[in-house]
C-alpha cells in the first residue's frame, strides 16, 4: 500500500490572544484553532502545550479551543506566553 504524502501542514486558523477581565463572568469556547494537512491523509494528530495557565482549560479533543473560568482573584493578573505545538504521526505501516 502506498502511504498518502502530505505536502503541508500548517495552522489554518491560529491561536488568538486570549484577555479575561477578573471578575467577569467564565468565558467559554474562546480562541479556536484549527491544524490542517494537504491532502487530507488524516493521520492521527498530537497536540501539545507548554506553560498554559493552570486556571485555563485547553478543550481538547472535543473542541479545539480554550475556557477561563469565572475568578475575582487579583493575584492572576499578567501575561501568560504559552505555545502550542501540533504534529501527525505517519501510520507504521507506511514507514
Amino acid at each position: 500500500m502506498e502511504p498518502c504524502i502530505v505536502s503541508f501542514y500548517t495552522a489554518t486558523l491560529e491561536v488568538a490572544d486570549i484577555y479575561y477581565n477578573i471578575g467577569n463572568t467564565a468565558r467559554k469556547n474562546v480562541s479556536p484553532y484549527t491544524f490542517d494537512e494537504s491532502p487530507g491523509c488524516n493521520y492521527p494528530e498530537t497536540v501539545t502545550l507548554t506553560n498554559l495557565p493552570t486556571f485555563v482549560t485547553h478543550n481538547a479533543p472535543t473542541t479545539a479551543d480554550f475556557s477561563v473560568p469565572y475568578s475575582s482573584d487579583l493575584s492572576l493578573i499578567g501575561s501568560y506566553p504559552a505555545t502550542i505545538r501540533s504534529e501527525i504521526s505517519v501510520p507504521n505501516d507506511y514507514t
